[in-house]
């Protein structure tokens, strides 16, 4: 458990800057064993670390936690063809004879379309503040997949991001242990770690709601929530920027953790370099190694990053649609 420092000239400094084209910021710093954390809305209204936004994508690292805790736990392997862990019948596409397998889902190289919907009806929608997902099913994501035509032999060629591959992840590891996604990420996630405000829409208790601050997608123009129920493992999780920075610091300090294994497998890089990724974890090596993934729904966005070699981390959630990587890479790098 991190201490709770001052808040950082410097990271008050981006919440300052950030906040004048978003409803509302919140960032905060982990290092040297301390975190601080500053938050601003644009009305005047209070922001801190334990005010819940939707995370978008970057619940995608929490759903490969989920499949490296799985293989710790012998329930599967990475090379575990995602159909043998769906339902009886559900068709699984498959290119020059190689089938889909956990990684290849985890790490974007299945083949899979980006979507389980059409792209350009989805977009257009989601540039109106309206969730292109409403309505969608897991029995639609999974016929959606059934339908989907493969873009390459799967574990070759690229990284290709697919929500889609992410969602029947998590489809497939829930129903492999009999749980659904929400109540597997808190039980085998969420409780280990103490993470107490990191749930889905469903879960959320009314005084969780009433920390949960309303999307928008331009100055006095909300948005509504996105709970993207037939694809929680992609994007569903909302969260709170002092439960990120427990989750940051499990993984700067695994063998503190319950899930020191599990984590110390999500961040083996993958063995071919044109793909600078692990498991659910995107990779910059260059100045020095971070691990990072960012997010975003129709009023949120979200950045999560840590540097092993300086035991630090970021985490940025905003409610407005302006992207917050910028503001939280200036911010970590003011720790040098």
């Amino acid at each position: 458990m991190t201490g709770v420092s001052e808040a950082r000239p410097s990271v008050q400094a981006e919440v300052d800057r950030g906040v004048r084209r978003r409803a509302g910021l919140v960032i905060g710093v982990l290092s040297d064993g301390e975190t601080s954390v500053c938050g601003r809305a644009a009305d005047g209204g209070r922001l801190d670390g334990s005010t819940l936004f939707e995370i978008g994508s970057v619940t995608k690292t929490f759903t490969s936690l989920l499949l490296a805790d799985g293989v710790v736990r012998g329930d599967w392997s990475l090379g575990t063809p995602v159909r043998d862990l769906l339902p009886a019948g559900v068709t699984v596409p498959a290119k020059d004879g190689v089938e889909i397998t956990l990684e290849h889902l985890a790490t974007h190289t299945s083949g899979l379309p980006s979507a389980p919907l059409p792209i350009v009806p989805g977009t257009l929608k989601m540039l109106r503040g309206h969730d292109p997902y409403a309505g969608l099913t897991e029995d639609g994501l999974l016929r959606a997949l059934g339908a989907a035509k493969l873009r390459r032999t799967p574990g070759s060629g690229s990284m290709h991001y697919s929500n889609l591959g992410v969602a029947v992840l998590g489809a497939a590891l829930a129903h492999a242990v009999g749980r659904s996604y929400a109540d597997l990420v808190v039980e085998r996630i969420c409780d280990p770690l103490g993470l107490a405000d990191t749930r889905v829409d469903a879960q959320l208790s009314a005084e969780q709601r009433s920390r949960l601050v309303p999307g928008h997608r331009g100055r006095g123009k909300p948005t509504a929530a996105w709970p993207l129920e037939g694809l929680p493992a992609a994007g569903a999780l909302r969260s709170s920027t002092d439960d990120l920075l427990l989750f940051l610091t499990a993984q700067l300090h695994p063998d503190q953790s319950p899930l020191a294994k599990a984590i110390r497998l999500a961040h083996v890089r993958r063995k071919d370099p044109r793909r600078p990724i692990g498991l659910g974890w995107m990779r910059i090596d260059r100045p020095e190694l971070m691990w990072w993934h960012n997010g975003g729904t129709g009023g949120y966005r979200s950045f999560v990053g840590f540097r092993p070699g300086r035991r630090d981390g970021v985490v940025a959630l905003s409610n407005h649609s302006h992207g917050v990587d910028r503001l939280a890479l200036r911010a970590l790098r003011s720790l040098d």
